[in-house]
């Protein structure tokens, strides 16, 4: 049975719960790239809140390329060994992982090297958790299977296996204006550098904050926490994240898929799952999908139908400048023919 699916400008959405589906839904010449890079949201491992391994395998079945998965260390999923992170010594405190996530989130704004880290002892950790990561979740066994290639990038970048600066530089700004903060063009791997002109897909998980597919890339800058880029009350977030968009899509063709497939995160006090300030239910089977090239329009879209308000997802201003703004009057249409897919993202 073919998928419902409606275009909105630049956009299509798209009820889908198949991977066969799902590939009907990807004609775009883009995906007849010899290998195509695949990016997932993998930022922890709460239920509905990362591409879990079901989700993940619809798309690669969907897919006729070589792939290759990219991602980085995240601290938020990698404590299962030590459930609070490895320890240390700051200040004349001691420390641990989890407390980076809470109350260190301040300290790590104000101090961006992660040499400490590195050179600590924590990194070799952080490489151990994610191999179980990999393993519990099923993602060893889905890439032994479809003979997929995984790249970490925060171990491709702190290993010093890095294309020339200048070179990423060059090739950004002869297409943009130059990003905020010039580390950023230290942050390609050559793995990946060596597939320029691929497709690289943002596989974007809807969940219960504003987080889409031009938030998705964001996790290809290397540090396992984030907090410098997100900056005291996020002051250079949308940067960083327009920045990194900018260098990604300096090398590849970007393309963008936001994804409510199979859980979804939603609102609610009362929900049955807690984590550190607020509580969701999980909805399963939504089978939603949006997709399409212009990521600003894309995340515009989604936002709206998901229930948030521009400014939660404060980049699309800045970011419509770099890439091209979204049409409102097409969000309105999406909104006035589509919003009945999605139950909202907030709690009612």
């Amino acid at each position: 049975m073919t998928p419902q699916r409606h275009r909105f400008g630049p956009v299509t959405l798209a009820n889908t719960t198949s991977s066969a589906d799902l590939r009907g839904l990807l004609d775009d010449p883009w995906f007849k790239s010899e290998t195509i890079i695949v990016k997932p949201n993998w930022v922890e491992t709460k239920p509905a809140l990362f591409t879990d391994c079901e989700t993940l395998r619809i798309l690669l079945e969907s897919l006729d390329s070589k792939v290759v998965v990219v991602e980085g260390h995240q601290i938020g999923r990698s404590m299962k060994e030590l459930p609070e992170g490895m320890s240390f010594t700051l200040e004349g405190k001691e420390r641990n992982w989890l407390w980076l996530m809470r109350g260190g989130w301040s300290w790590l704004e104000r101090n961006p090297g992660w040499g400490w880290f590195r050179d600590g002892g924590h990194w070799d950790q952080i490489q151990r958790e994610e191999e179980l990561f990999l393993d519990c979740q099923g993602f060893t066994d889905l890439f032994r299977e479809m003979d997929v290639e995984y790249v970490n990038v925060t171990d491709e970048i702190w290993s010093g296996r890095t294309v020339d600066p200048a070179v990423i530089k060059g090739a950004v700004e002869s297409r943009f204006k130059p990003v905020s903060e010039e580390r950023l063009y230290g942050y390609v791997p050559r793995r990946l550098y060596e597939l320029r002109g691929a497709t690289l897909i943002s596989f974007a998980k809807v969940k219960q904050y504003a987080t889409f597919s031009m938030k998705n890339l964001f996790g290809l800058i290397p540090d396992p926490l984030r907090a410098w880029w997100h900056g005291p009350k996020n002051s250079r977030f949308d940067d960083s994240v327009i920045g990194i968009n900018k260098v990604y899509t300096a090398l590849f063709n970007v393309y963008g898929v936001c994804e409510a497939l199979r859980r979804t995160a939603i609102l609610n006090p009362e929900g049955e799952v807690e984590v550190p300030g607020f509580r969701y239910d999980v909805a399963e089977g939504l089978g939603m999908v949006a997709l399409g090239r212009h990521l600003v329009s894309l995340d515009a879209i989604v936002c709206a139908l998901a229930g948030f308000e521009f400014k939660d997802a404060s980049y699309l201003e800045g970011a419509g400048e770099e890439f091209g703004a979204y049409n409102m009057e097409v969000v309105e249409e999406a909104m006035s023919k589509a919003s009945e897919w999605f139950p909202g993202m907030r709690e009612k």
